[in-house]
């Protein structure tokens, strides 16, 4: 008999899973908090300072007299020739270059004003 009451008690205890022992459970809070961020915002890099660049437009017909101006004014003679279209495709590629440094400009700018932090406009959200 002491037997079968032993194993009722500890077939007891083990299907309660000692629930007899344990703690009341603590009860959870959310505590709703505004954070402000930490991402340190580097400056811009400083802008460009860019040289003069003198371009000669040389033909056929002006071309000698070129050659004696230039070589008493600059010294020596050295040619770059560049076709009509290829002028034109180096203006297109530096309108490219431009408008994609803006349109990261842009981004660094949203990011930059995503980040920061804007008093009025969290105590108006909190109010609502």
């Amino acid at each position: 008999m002491v037997r079968k009451s032993c194993l009722l008690i500890l077939s007891l205890l083990l299907l309660s899973s000692c629930s007899y022992f344990r703690e009341a459970e603590k009860e959870v809070v959310t505590v709703t908090e505004i954070v402000k961020p930490t991402i340190a915002i580097i400056d811009k890099p400083k802008s460009l300072k860019l040289d003069d660049i003198n371009w000669y437009v040389v033909t056929k017909d002006n071309i000698e007299d070129f050659k004696s101006k230039f070589a008493d004014k600059e010294g020596d003679l050295v040619f770059y020739a560049m076709s009509v279209r290829s002028y034109e495709n180096l203006a297109l590629n530096m309108a490219q270059i431009k408008e994609y440094i803006m349109k990261q400009n842009e981004i660094i700018i949203y990011y930059e004003e995503a980040v920061t932090w804007k008093e009025d406009i969290i105590d108006e959200e909190v109010l609502q």
